[in-house]
Parts: C-alpha cells; sequence; structure tokens
C-alpha cells in the first residue's frame, strides 16, 4: 500500500513524462514517511478521449492514491500537496493551453483490502 494513479490528457506529450512524474511522486511518497518502498506502486493512464470545460482544448493530471484508511487528513493533505507540488515540476502544457494538476487522497476499508505476494524464487 499506497496504490497511486496518474491519469494525463494525451495532448501534454511528447513534453511530460510520465516515468519521471512517477519516479518524483513516489519520492514524495517515501519523504513522508508513511510507507515502505516496496509496498508503492505507482500507474500512469494516458487520457486520449477526455473533455475539460466545454470551449478551449484544455489539459489535465490528476492523482487517485488510495490509502489504508486511518491516517489524519493533516497527513493527506500534505501528502496530496506534496504529489501536486512533484507534478508542478515536471508538467509543462502545449502553447495557450492550460493544465489543471489535481490530486486527492482516497480511503480504502482495511477490513475488505486482501494483499499476496509470489515469491518464485522460494519454491522448491
Amino acid at each position: 500500500m499506497p496504490h497511486l494513479v496518474l491519469e494525463y490528457t494525451a495532448n501534454l506529450l511528447p513534453d511530460f513524462a510520465p516515468m519521471q512524474a512517477l519516479h518524483r511522486m513516489n519520492t514524495v511518497l517515501l519523504a513522508s514517511g508513511e510507507f515502505v518502498p516496496d509496498h508503492i506502486k505507482s500507474r500512469a493512464i494516458r487520457l486520449d478521449d477526455y473533455l475539460v470545460g466545454d470551449a478551449e482544448p484544455g489539459g489535465y493530471v490528476h492523482v487517485r492514491l488510495h490509502l489504508l484508511a486511518g491516517r489524519s487528513a493533516q497527513v493527506k493533505m500534505a501528502i496530496t500537496e506534496g504529489l501536486v507540488a512533484a507534478l508542478r515540476s515536471c508538467v509543462t502544457g502545449p502553447d495557450g493551453v492550460p493544465v489543471q494538476i489535481t490530486a486527492e487522497a482516497l480511503d480504502m476499508d482495511r477490513g475488505a483490502y486482501s494483499k499476496a505476494i509470489v515469491d518464485n524464487d522460494n519454491h522448491a
């Protein structure tokens, strides 16, 4: 835990590097002291079909951070603010296209979360 899902609009390419963004956000998560490195799972999803408003083209980057429930609102806010700051450092939009950067932290029910680790090296 956690699961980080980055969604970004295709019009940010080729200037946006999703892997760079994931690395920067994982750094934020580790710096928070809330997570173990091997437990962080991050991925990026390019959005080819999207709409921002109803007139001018726009772009956006949105991060959903799924966490096991139990962290304070202050901790979650500090983490989401750090994620937005990390993204600001690596997001540039095409000329004349405003880019919105947003992040949210979502609680997952601890009682409804299961996990298994398959390690093929330990099978005899």
